[in-house]
C-alpha cells in the first residue's frame, strides 16, 4: 500500500514538473520568436480585438509589454490635423486619411512601441594613404515592433503593425512648438 502510494506522488510530482518545463519552454519559444512572426501573433490577437472598448484593447497591447510612443484624438479631424500627428514611417496615408476619417467621428490614435533588439554599427573615415583619419565612432540602433491602433466612438476599428523599425524611423515628422 505505501509502495503504491509513493508511486502515485512521484507520477504526480513528474507530471507537475513537465507541466512547468512545457509552460517555460513555450514562453521561451515566444520570446525567441522572430519580429515577424511575434508580429502575426499580434495581429491575430488584435483581429479579435476589433470592436472591442479603448480600454481592453489598451490593457492587451500594454500586457504584451509595449510602451505608449504617441496618443492623440479628434472630432471630425480634417486631413491636415491628421497629418499633423504623422511621423515617418508610422504616418497614415493619404487614402487612408479619407477611408477612416473622412465620415467623420470621435477619434483616438495610439501608437505602441516594444523594443526587440539593438545593432551596433561603427563609422570612421579613412584617407587616401589607407590610415583612419577620424576617430571611429560607434553607434547603438534600436529596433523596435510597432503597433498603430485607430479607435472611432471608442471601439477599435483599425490597427497595423510594423514587425521592425529603427528608433530613426519613427522619429520624422513631428512638430514641436517652443
Amino acid at each position: 500500500m505505501e509502495r503504491r502510494r509513493q508511486t502515485r506522488v512521484t507520477v504526480v510530482a513528474a507530471a507537475a514538473v513537465t507541466g512547468l518545463m512545457l509552460a517555460a519552454a513555450l514562453a521561451a519559444a515566444s520570446a525567441g520568436q522572430k519580429p515577424k512572426a511575434q508580429a502575426k501573433i499580434y495581429e491575430e490577437s488584435l483581429q479579435g480585438l476589433t470592436g472591442q472598448p479603448f480600454g481592453k484593447v489598451i490593457a492587451a497591447i500594454e500586457d504584451w509589454e509595449f510602451e505608449c510612443l504617441d496618443a492623440w484624438e479628434a472630432v471630425d479631424p480634417s486631413p491636415k490635423d491628421v497629418t499633423g500627428h504623422n511621423r515617418s514611417k508610422i504616418k497614415f496615408s493619404k487614402k487612408e486619411i479619407a477611408e477612416i476619417f473622412g465620415p467623420g467621428g470621435t477619434f483616438r490614435v495610439v501608437v505602441y512601441n516594444k523594443l526587440i533588439g539593438t545593432d551596433a554599427t561603427t563609422m570612421g573615415t579613412v584617407d587616401s594613404m589607407g590610415m583612419a583619419s577620424s576617430k571611429d565612432a560607434t553607434f547603438t540602433i534600436e529596433k523596435y515592433t510597432v503597433i498603430r491602433a485607430v479607435f472611432k466612438d471608442d471601439a477599435l476599428i483599425l490597427y497595423r503593425v510594423w514587425p521592425v523599425l529603427e528608433q530613426s524611423e519613427m522619429a520624422g515628422g513631428m512638430l514641436f512648438r517652443r
